[in-house]
Order: C-alpha cells, then structure tokens, then sequence
C-alpha cells in the first residue's frame, strides 16, 4: 500500500532541516537530497561524469571529488552551478526515487528534503509540498553561523537560487521560520498533524 510522501522545500538556509525534521516526528523518515547528493559525489560514475564535465583539477590526490575546490568553481558562476546540476541529475533522480520507494516499507510516510524538487520532476506521487520561508537578513545570520560565510559569499549563495523561486512558489503550503526554533518546530508539528488528519480520514491507502 502506498506511504504518503511531503516534500519540503525552499532556499538555502530557510530552516528545510529543521521543519522536515519536525514533520517527521510522528513516524516519518526524511530523505535528504544533500546527503545523497554528497554521497552521489563518491560514486565512480559521478565522479566521471563530473571531471569530464571540470576538468581533474577537482579531484584530491587519492582521486575524488574535492567538495571544497567544486564549489570554488561552481559557487563563482550560475553558469557552472547549472552545469554540475545538469550533470548529476540523472544520478540523484534515481538515487533519491530508490530511497523513497525502499522506505515506503518500514515508514509510515516519507519527507523529502529537496530544495530542487521542482527541477527535478520525479515520477512518484507526492501528496504535500512545504515552502520553508525566512527573511534575508534571518538566512544571511544562518549562513554566517552554520557555514562560515562571510557576508558577501552568503549573499551570492542566496541570489544565486532566485531563479528557483517562480518553482517554490508552486508550494501547497509555506512556513515562516524566523524566530525562535520552538516556534517553528511547533508550526511544523500544526502541518503534520493537520495533514495526516486529512490524509488518513479522506480514506485513501498507507
């Protein structure tokens, strides 16, 4: 019987860990796309597919990918970004539907982490899609704190994915995530429990 599937979504640093987290805390399991997508990165077929498209000069002396100097090159430039997207996309597309699928049997529902779920265009049902959503200055603080980033790098990552936003937009629901976390955790806990309320009592299969 089909697990029902939320998607969360949204711009780098609006709280997406934090409300998928929360969301899945009665049963669920989230699949997180930037840990596949890390973990696609030492795959020997992506790591092909990602020289031939950069050149070696990514690679570390033992022959991987070197996360640190691809995102130099491709944080530098939207046009590299888009390329390395283009790139690894057919990978992480079957990685991350695997996953689902293969959770679907020991989890009550699935959350999907996935800031590019809109380019993406998987073939599974999703049944809610969330738009995390926080002021500029809010992720400018959290880039700062959680990466490292000095204010200008932060700022280039965030404009960098506006061309993401008209797919965002698509979103069913959006959730505000300035402020304290309590506070956001306690929104997501409203999303989950108003959706499998709904889910479950509309009669349709776990």
């Amino acid at each position: 019987m089909r697990k029902p599937v939320i998607v969360v979504t949204g711009g780098i640093a609006t709280g997406k860990t934090t409300v998928s987290r929360a969301i899945a805390a009665d049963g669920g399991f989230v699949v997180d796309c930037d840990r596949i997508g890390h973990e696609a990165l030492d795959t020997k077929a992506v790591t092909r597919a990602v020289t031939a498209a950069f050149g070696k000069c990514i690679l570390t002396p033992s022959g991987r990918i070197s996360r640190i100097k691809l995102g130099r090159i491709v944080f530098a430039d939207q046009s590299e970004l888009d390329l390395l997207n283009r790139t690894i996309r057919p990978f992480l597309k079957r990685m991350i539907s695997a996953e689902v699928i293969g959770r679907r049997k020991s989890t009550e529902y699935i959350v999907l982490d996935a800031v590019l779920y809109f380019q993406y265009k998987f073939r599974f049902k999703v049944d809610l899609v969330v738009r995390t959503v926080a002021s500029k200055e809010t992720r400018l603080e959290r880039l700062a704190k959680r990466d490292g980033l000095e204010r200008g790098e932060a700022q280039g990552r965030i404009a960098r994915q506006e061309s993401l936003a008209a797919g965002w937009r698509k979103a069913d629901i959006s959730i505000r995530t300035d402020g304290p976390v309590e506070r956001v955790i306690e929104k997501a806990d409203r999303i989950r429990k108003r959706f499998l309320y709904s889910y479950l009592g509309s009669g349709k299969e776990r």
